[in-house]
């Protein structure tokens, strides 16, 4: 169901600034969405941790648009499923069930298989430009372990981002190696809060290299943002 302008203002909260692409489908398009049983196979979005669970986009090849390295060509790998529900969210094929992409466009990948996909949608043909791979989701700590893999596999020519919902402890090596590009959610996300703000987390974040944003819609959001996180 398409949401007219005001819908989504009642949706989300008074008084929020409507920026949204209007054309651009979003969680909240399939809240009264019904996917039919036959295609709800639990197989189609199960995780493994000896592969990939990957998204309908895959891989490809962009430009960071945003963060410390917004400008900077870049190979992008989608992977599936998410631990939060965000209303906004424009990836719910991700992880939302009562969209009919989350049950049928999803792949299993094996790692070898994955990291030579990302090697060949590279698109610079120039050395001196660094190879960067973000990696995105759904939440894509959910499957760490395998990003551990890829990591060794790709090799130490390759910068590694990590977008991430700052739920998730990373591994050590993602610690050590990984820019974090890390989204703590706010109420506007209609997420409750011990789902959503893990502290823990956030602290082990700040001591390693992240960059942090937020969706903000009204004022109240950004006193929301000075109260939870900044103090």
């Amino acid at each position: 169901m398409r949401r007219k302008p005001e819908q989504i203002r009642d949706f989300l909260g008074e008084g929020i600034e409507l920026t949204m692409d209007p054309e651009l489908k979003r969680a909240f398009d399939f809240e009264d969405n019904q996917v039919p049983k036959e295609l709800r196979n639990p197989e189609n979005v199960r995780l493994n941790k000896e592969s990939f669970r990957v998204s309908g986009d895959g891989v490809f090849y962009t430009i960071q648009g945003e963060g410390l390295s917004m400008g900077e060509p870049a190979v992008f790998l989608r992977l599936h499923v998410c631990n939060l529900r965000c209303v906004w969210c424009d990836a719910y094929y991700t992880w939302n069930p009562k969209s009919q992409e989350f049950w049928t466009e999803s792949k299993q990948w094996s790692i070898g298989e994955t990291a030579e996909k990302v090697r060949s949608e590279w698109g610079v043909d120039n050395d001196q430009i660094p190879k960067r791979l973000v990696i995105t989701g759904g939440e894509p700590l959910l499957q760490k372990e395998q990003i551990d893999k890829l990591i060794s596999d790709l090799g130490s020519n390759w910068f590694i981002e990590i977008e991430t919902n700052g739920t998730i402890v990373p591994t050590e090596q993602q610690l050590q190696m990984c820019q974090f590009n890390c989204s703590p959610k706010l109420a506007n996300s209609h997420n409750v809060r011990q789902a959503r703000i893990r502290p823990e987390v956030i602290h082990t974040l700040i001591d390693a290299n992240t960059m942090f944003k937020f969706v903000v819609m009204t004022d109240e959001d950004l006193d929301e943002i000075e109260q939870d996180y900044i103090q």
